[in-house]
């Protein structure tokens, strides 16, 4: 019996391999090249790097607000390593034709992993994070990394792939119109 790898997993080792690489060498120039929290406009206020480092969860979010005790670095590691079990046992049921959502699962992978290696390496300070999108430089969106931006596009694509199967099943599912008039 001879053992084959499929296609998808070219595609999946790449992606991950390569927005993994990236992820930890754009933070590693935010590190060395920027002062925490002073920004440097890249597209005047609209767009910037501001390096902070993030303890909490995505956007900020922090349960530790309401419970202090929470261990935050703890959880999201043994979540991540969870999910990244469940994500390579779905990835492994993906059809070779659902190219969608291969690509949207091989973002999130190296998403997944390059904050993990930032709870690990970066426990006591945080996650790297260092790209601010905004309209000025007091309303903006999150401030996050290339990992984030990974996850938030691969979730984008698999949320999409969702939806398209759902009209495709539903269009399979309706009769054929007729030309004809039934009375």
């Amino acid at each position: 019996m001879r053992l084959t790898i499929e296609r998808k997993w070219y595609l999946f080792a790449l992606v991950t391999a390569v927005g993994f690489a990236l992820d930890l060498y754009t933070k590693h120039l935010a590190v060395a090249n920027l002062k925490v929290g002073m920004p440097v406009n890249v597209i005047g206020p609209f767009a910037q790097f501001v390096l902070v480092f993030n303890k909490a969860a995505i956007w900020g979010l922090d349960p530790r607000r309401l419970v202090p005790w929470f261990p935050l670095n703890g959880f999201f590691m043994v979540f991540t390593v969870v999910a990244v079990v469940i994500v390579l046992v779905y990835y492994a049921s993906i059809k070779k034709s659902d190219v969608l959502m291969q690509w949207g699962i091989s973002l999130v992978m190296p998403g997944a992993l390059g904050n993990l290696w930032d709870r690990i390496v970066h426990g006591a300070t945080g996650v790297v994070d260092f790209v601010r999108l905004g309209i000025s430089e007091n309303v903006y969106w999150a401030i996050f990394n290339m990992a984030d931006a990974y996850v938030t596009i691969g979730v984008a694509l698999m949320v999409l792939n969702f939806i398209l199967e759902g009209r495709n099943q539903k269009a399979k599912n309706m009769p054929a119109q007729s030309g004809a008039a039934t009375v």
